[in-house]
């Protein structure tokens, strides 16, 4: 796991995998990567897959805010 870089991709599919409650908890990126893989989201998974915990963090906040912009 490493820092690599959050698209706007990346974040516009991590909304939509919280906003279909699939998460028990929005921090699990584990279960983030196998909810984007079954939504269809290639990009959010190969993120997940390579992405270090801090990474995952600002992606998930940048998300937050996308939602409260919404």
């Amino acid at each position: 796991m490493t820092r690599v870089e959050v698209t706007d991709e990346v974040v516009r599919q991590l909304r939509e995998v919280l906003d279909a409650d699939l998460l028990d908890d929005e921090y699990n990126y584990v279960g983030a990567r196998f909810a984007a893989m079954d939504l269809g989201h290639d990009e959010l998974a190969a993120f997940v897959r390579e992405a270090d915990a801090a990474t995952y963090y600002e992606a998930l906040q940048r998300s937050k805010r996308l939602e409260s912009t919404e």
